[in-house]
């Protein structure tokens, strides 16, 4: 089985050059350093899933054409249970498991994802992308911040925010948390896909 990162990396790489896209216009369009994406692009470096969200908006594809081949677009997607794409992020200071549950978006605006912390693992960090993003705990505690106002949040508890704004979950070190997270992709980049 094939190393996320080496996955993750590739498709960036194949969709930039697709486009005849240089690896500047590119990082200057997500707001990231051109040595930085050559780094992600050569597997060199972990991406967080913000950085991504601001890549994808720079290419106008989804987040999950980043994790999957070319399929055909349907107006319908079953994933049995299981079958979303588990992904590690292997960074020093994110180790969160995400598992994207419907592996291809196409034109679709949401992309969910059920995301694993363990706190003893972890470190805080504020995170900023384009959209919007919902957020429901599914198993163990957290506080999520959200700009100035934190959130203290349990099993079946919810949150909806500005994704605009700096978030992140904030664990210590006796915590693990599994929650959904659906977020959306702008519009704009929809638009340039039709």
């Amino acid at each position: 089985m094939e190393i996320a990162e080496q996955y993750i990396a590739r498709s960036i790489r194949e969709l930039r050059k697709t486009r005849r896209l240089t690896l500047q216009h590119v990082a200057a369009k997500a707001n990231i350093s051109k040595s930085f994406l050559s780094k992600v692009e050569r597997c060199n470096v972990s991406i967080s899933i913000a950085a991504l969200s601001r890549l994808s908006n720079a290419l106008n594809v989804s987040i999950g054409d980043f994790f999957d081949g070319a399929e055909p677009e349907s107006e319908v997607v079953f994933v049995p249970k299981g079958e979303g794409k588990a992904i590690t992020r292997t960074h020093s200071n994110l180790p969160y498991q995400y598992e994207v549950l419907i592996p291809r978006r196409g034109l679709r605006v949401m992309q969910p994802t059920i995301i694993s912390i363990n706190g003893r693992k972890t470190s805080f960090e504020l995170r900023q992308h384009p959209g919007e993003q919902f957020i429901y705990v599914l198993e163990g505690n957290m506080t999520y911040v959200c700009g100035s106002k934190a959130f203290e949040m349990h099993p079946g508890d919810c949150l909806y925010l500005n994704a605009g704004a700096p978030h992140g979950p904030k664990l210590n070190r006796s915590q693990t948390v599994r929650y959904l997270a659906i977020h959306t992709v702008s519009v704009s980049a929809l638009h340039s896909k039709a």
